[in-house]
């Protein structure tokens, strides 16, 4: 061996930011019916169980909340650091049109979650036809699923086109 230095540097990974998005009626986590929305005892523990797989992904998770569409709106289109998205949207899945808008014009990836199968109910959310994929009736594991999902579709490269 001549002794001599590599030059070459690994190139860094690229730390992926992930905002997580929870609408309307949220913040009952924990005295709602656990048959539906599990055993997870409020939105904070849901926050914390997403940050923390997201820690062992890589990946950051930037956690919000809101009753208010527009609080949404103004964060989906204020942070362009947000590499991409995973929505709750709660109350607003009937009539969340300008949330949904927001995040097709963000242009970022994004994934719906619901704790519920909403299907079933006969009901169809207004985020589903844009949204890259859909996870719903694993209660609060559906985000783990949804946030794998996401992390492997951002470490594929460039999205397919839609």
């Amino acid at each position: 061996m001549s002794g001599t230095k590599s030059n070459s540097v690994k190139a860094e990974t690229k730390r992926w930011k992930i905002a997580l998005l929870n609408g309307l009626n949220m913040t009952n986590l924990g005295l709602r019916d656990k048959n539906v929305y599990g055993t997870i005892g409020s939105l904070q523990e849901l926050e914390d169980l997403v940050s923390d797989t997201g820690a062992m992904l890589g990946v950051d998770i930037i956690s919000l909340h809101s009753n208010h569409e527009g609080d949404l709106v103004d964060f989906i289109e204020e942070d362009t650091s947000i590499d991409a998205f995973m929505i709750n949207p709660g109350g607003l899945w009937a009539f969340g049109e300008p949330t949904k808008l927001a995040l097709v014009q963000a242009e970022k990836p994004f994934v719906e979650v619901h704790f519920a199968n909403i299907f079933a109910t006969g009901h169809l959310s207004v985020f589903t036809d844009r949204a890259l994929g859909t996870i719903m009736g694993f209660r609060h594991y559906g985000y783990l699923g949804a946030l794998v999902g996401l992390v492997a579709e951002l470490n594929q490269g460039p999205l397919r086109s839609r």
